[in-house]
């Protein structure tokens, strides 16, 4: 129940800060296209005026339709990536209806495909690399390309992406592997539009390795939250800048004697609740 006052607690948002880090994913990888991520309420930032700051994001990236739909009828007009992609035959209105981009990354996704009849869609392929949630593995994915290409359910060049696993971990050789098998894949199509492998971790701290030939799509998250990616950082070490800042007050400071053998002095900071 509200009490209908305001409460001593606030989160302060900066928007300069959130424009900040993205030019620094931009300048990191000039040319790229960039893809912010503001899936989970903009990392509980706030998903639309996220979106409504990031004007020079070339597309969002969200889990699910119900983000998308909050977006559009926001007012956004900027590409949005649904990274769930769809889950039923129903979903397909929503995804022409609002114009959305789904992934494609699960064989029940290309049979719903190919049932359908409607107005062809822009998607993306997810190749699985190394991260083990979403996405065709290598073996699989060839196929999965092919029916993608002779779909008549799918806009024709299509996208194809992949999530890099470990790139927190700058000692860790998977990251190596999962670029190489990636780059491998893709320069063996004849018909793909453009690839995204890079995450925050993989703008920073691999781009050198993970960039392709291709015009590549870059998809930061944390760091545009001011967070460092990196395991034994900060953001502040990668030039990046919080977005979010804590703010409250004390509501009571007690003094109590000494007790116990060591002769500790406890205190207690009574909270509201």
């Amino acid at each position: 129940m509200s009490c209908g006052l305001s409460r001593a607690t606030n989160a302060t948002i900066n928007l300069s800060n959130l424009k900040h880090n993205l030019s620094i994913a931009k300048q990191t990888i000039p040319g790229a296209s960039c893809m912010a991520i503001i899936k989970a309420n903009g990392y509980g930032h706030g998903m639309v005026p996220m979106a409504q700051a990031l004007r020079d994001a070339d597309a969002f990236g969200v889990a699910c339709l119900e983000e998308a739909i909050n977006l559009r009828e926001a007012g956004i007009e900027q590409r949005i990536v649904l990274l769930e992609g769809f889950s039923r035959k129903e979903d397909l209105n929503f995804v022409r209806g609002y114009n959305l981009e789904p992934v494609i990354h699960n064989q029940y996704q290309l049979d719903i495909l190919e049932a359908d009849h409607g107005k062809p869609i822009q998607c993306w392929l997810k190749v699985d690399t190394g991260m083990h949630r979403l996405g065709f593995s290598i073996e699989q994915a060839g196929q999965a390309y092919e029916y993608l290409l002779n779909s008549h359910s799918v806009i024709k060049p299509f996208h194809v992406m992949t999530h890099l696993a470990n790139a927190d971990d700058r000692e860790d050789p998977l990251t190596e592997k999962q670029c190489k098998q990636f780059n491998s894949f893709v320069n063996g199509l004849e018909f793909a539009e453009q690839t995204s492998i890079v995450n925050s971790a993989g703008i920073l701290g691999w781009n050198q390795l993970c960039t392709g030939s291709r015009t590549q799509w870059i998809r930061p998250g944390i760091m545009l939250y001011g967070v460092s990616p990196f395991i034994g950082s900060i953001g502040k070490d990668h030039d990046l800048k919080p977005i979010m800042t804590l703010s409250s007050e004390l509501i009571a400071i007690n003094r109590f004697k000494k007790k116990g053998r060591c002769g500790r002095l406890w205190w207690y900071l009574p909270v509201r609740r």
